[in-house]
């Protein structure tokens, strides 16, 4: 059977290979022939298979599995694709450059302008262009800035992985059936399938963002990098934490009472990561967790190396917040305190003016549109192992009034958007 379904996992394989070549460092010159072979592998594998299952018995096996399994619009787009990109012209690409800074008296878009083939430049070359116009722009401060790349086709901008992702699902459940139902293993069908989960995961679990964090610090830019958990999805694929909503309750031991309050739901993530703080010596990872008015939740959980980092995962929240029906949004994190009269050290760039800081807190923010602030909980780490201190501080939550890098999720809440 190896020669009717070794083609069909090499044309598999090929379209994952093309996929998994895919990097943000790659110019348009580059990206444009990988995603026009995806596509064409991609389509490929069915032609294939109808070549191959040739006789009456497995025509007819094609014909039903294709019914149950590949009759779903998201593929739609692939067999649209295909046919653009073999029949027509190259995938009509374009990418759009986002350019998202972070200062004291203004977050926003400052520069929005459309690269195309024709005038595509390098990554490196960007950056450069961009610290010019920034260091004159805010000379005197640290800066901290984001670029995002948006994939677009005929000028109408597509979620390129979603659809990437949810095409390769559906041939994956397909392919797995079919081997499943006419199994080979030959050395060579074998090697090829192990090779292939290796792709999977790695595909699966790609920034296929293309989004990039920075700061400026001295003259210098700083690339900023971040680590986020992966879990596996309800089909047992591999995806981001982040990508996965569950029960508010679920493995947690949570009343229906305190469910349903956002202040008392508030105060219980305040005791679990203070706990948490505590048993890992001081240490968390940053966390946003965001609850849904179905009562599930979401966790993103992430490591970053820079600041930029944080502000652009609040601005990922905001979107979440815009768009989703979500109820109230937690953040956990850690932050530096400084003593007044440490006010010309705090001047100093950040990563100096850390130095000066007198002490960190543990702190634990509540964005709920049923609140004109935000809200917070904080743990000196000074006072971390007094137990009474900590059920004293849950237990008077405070407003943020000046929480200006979370101020737009809550407004985002609350139905009234920005334009940035």
């Amino acid at each position: 059977m190896d020669d009717k379904i070794y083609p069909i996992l090499q044309k598999y394989y090929n379209a994952l290979n093309s996929l998994n070549s895919l990097s943000i460092t790659k110019d348009i010159f580059e990206s444009i022939p990988l995603i026009d072979n995806f596509f064409a592998e991609f389509r490929n594998i069915t032609f294939v298979m109808q070549k191959s299952f040739n006789t009456k018995e497995l025509k007819e096996y094609y014909r039903k599995k294709q019914e149950e399994l590949l009759n779903d619009d998201s593929l739609r787009w692939f067999i649209d694709k295909r046919n653009e990109t073999v029949k027509e012209n190259p995938f009509k690409l374009e990418k759009e450059i986002e350019v998202y800074v972070y200062l004291p008296d203004f977050c926003g878009k400052i520069i929005d302008s459309r690269l195309s083939i024709d005038n595509d430049i390098p990554l490196d070359t960007l950056e450069q262009v961009i610290k010019t116009y920034l260091v004159k722009y805010n000379k005197n401060s640290d800066i901290y800035f984001s670029i995002d790349i948006l994939f677009k086709e005929n000028g109408n901008e597509i979620d390129i992985y979603s659809k990437i992702r949810n095409g390769t699902v559906i041939m994956d459940k397909f392919i797995n059936a079919v081997i499943a139902d006419y199994p080979c293993k030959c050395f060579k069908c074998t090697n090829i399938i192990e090779q292939i989960k290796v792709l999977k995961t790695k595909i699966f679990l790609k920034d296929f963002t293309f989004s990039w964090d920075y700061t400026i610090e001295n003259d210098e830019v700083i690339w900023g990098q971040q680590i986020e958990m992966g879990t596996h999805d309800k089909n047992g694929y591999p995806t981001l934490i982040s990508n996965v909503r569950i029960p508010i309750n679920a493995n947690l031991p949570i009343d229906q009472d305190i469910i349903n309050d956002d202040t008392q739901l508030f105060k219980f993530y305040a005791y679990m990561h203070y706990t948490i703080f505590k048993a890992q010596k001081n240490n968390i990872m940053p966390s946003f967790i965001i609850i849904y008015n179905d009562k599930t939740v979401s966790y993103m959980p992430f490591a970053p190396t820079i600041k930029t980092t944080f502000y652009k995962k609040a601005r990922i929240v905001e979107k979440i917040a815009k768009k989703e029906n979500v109820r109230v949004i937690y953040f956990i994190g850690e932050n530096y305190y400084y003593p007044i009269e440490k006010i010309n050290e705090i001047q100093q760039v950040y990563s100096e003016r850390i130095k000066h800081a007198s002490t960190t807190l543990l702190s634990i923010n509540m964005i709920s549109k049923k609140y004109q602030y935000i809200k917070t909980i904080s743990f000196d780490t000074h006072n971390i192992n007094c137990e009474a201190y900590a059920i004293n501080q849950i237990n008077n939550p405070y407003d943020e009034e000046n929480c200006y890098w979370l101020n737009p999720i809550l407004q985002a809440l609350k139905g009234n958007f920005s334009n940035n």
